[in-house]
């Protein structure tokens, strides 16, 4: 079976369970993820909603993609792709909020106090999302005029690559102790958490590091270590990278970067000086997220799709001594 059949099974496959769900918070059932009152004044756009009004439109927009899906090589290619392209943006960067990017951070640090079925729900739709962004990849019928994806993949990934510095930069020096941009009593309080949450030194410091650490990461995304293992790694050296291990991640970050820019670009539209003076450095999240979307894109179509040699590890030889 094709690769481009297996996505479309797979959007379909996603659209009848979660739309199920749907009918199933429709009808009254428990487990319904949005309104969650826990995620915070301004995190989410559905904060306040409740199953009456969202389930319908979940379980209807289920169906809608069971039926688009089933009938794709029957649909004009245009009403497949209007819909995919839809239903992906909503699913990648509407339902989900900030609290991914948070809990994402938390979990490389072992911390995972703070993930529930809201949280899960976030990645479930982000998955679905991804199906339908590759059903709409699906409909094209090639390019004419190729764009310059080198050109665009390098100076997208020096905006990705500096994109969390500022913000890395703010967190460490709060996590010291040093109120950059705050007073004393924001930085005592963040620290108070951290001691609540029973996090250790290294896990404090755990957010500047992965700001640090993947603007470092992103630099393959043009380089050529990022296409071919440096000679110095062992076993793998002088091996290509596989497409996967960098494209998935970095598409993984991208979303929750944009997610959690666009939400701290919606809260500081109502925000007062106080709220800037913390906030603003997450102003950056969203040119980092989206510059990091191209920049893993440009990637994919750069790299020339370098086939990945099998690690010919060492076995053992039959003894042939008489």
């Amino acid at each position: 079976m094709k690769r481009q059949q297996l996505i479309v099974y797979g959007a379909l496959t996603w659209s009848a369970i979660y739309g199920g769900l749907g009918y199933h918070w429709w009808a009254g059932g428990g487990g319904f993820p949005f309104g969650d009152p826990r995620a915070g004044v301004g995190m989410s756009l559905f904060e306040g909603v409740t199953a009456g009004t969202m389930a319908p439109v979940i379980a209807l927009a289920g169906t809608a993609g069971v039926l688009v899906a089933a009938l794709a090589r029957r649909l004009p290619s245009p009403l497949v792709a209007a819909f995919a392209w839809t239903a992906g943006a909503v699913l990648l960067f509407l339902l989900p909020d900030i609290r991914l990017m948070q809990n994402m951070a938390y979990a490389l640090g072992g911390y995972f106090g703070l993930v529930d079925w809201p949280v899960l729900n976030q990645l479930v739709c982000i998955l679905g999302g991804a199906l339908w962004v590759g059903v709409a990849l699906s409909t094209r019928r090639g390019d004419s005029r190729p764009w310059p994806w080198r050109r665009i993949g390098r100076w997208a990934t020096a905006v990705a690559v500096l994109g969390p510095l500022p913000y890395g930069l703010q967190r460490a020096a709060w996590t010291a102790g040093i109120p950059l941009g705050v007073d004393q009593a924001y930085v005592d309080t963040l620290r108070a958490d951290f001691a609540a949450k029973g996090l250790v030194w290294g896990q404090q410091y755990l957010l500047p590091l992965l700001c640090l650490g993947g603007a470092l990461l992103t630099l393959g995304l043009a380089q050529r270590w990022g296409r071919e293992f440096p000679r110095w790694v062992p076993v793998l050296g002088g091996r290509a990278v596989p497409e996967a291990m960098a494209v998935v991640p970095a598409s993984i970050v991208s979303v929750a970067v944009t997610v959690a820019g666009l939400t701290m670009a919606r809260a500081l539209v109502a925000a007062d000086a106080g709220d800037w003076a913390t906030g603003g450095a997450g102003l950056f999240f969203l040119p980092w997220g989206l510059a990091l979307g191209v920049a893993t894109v440009a990637y994919h179509y750069t790299r020339g799709h370098v086939p990945v040699s099998p690690i010919a590890w060492p076995r053992p030889q039959p003894d042939m001594r008489p």
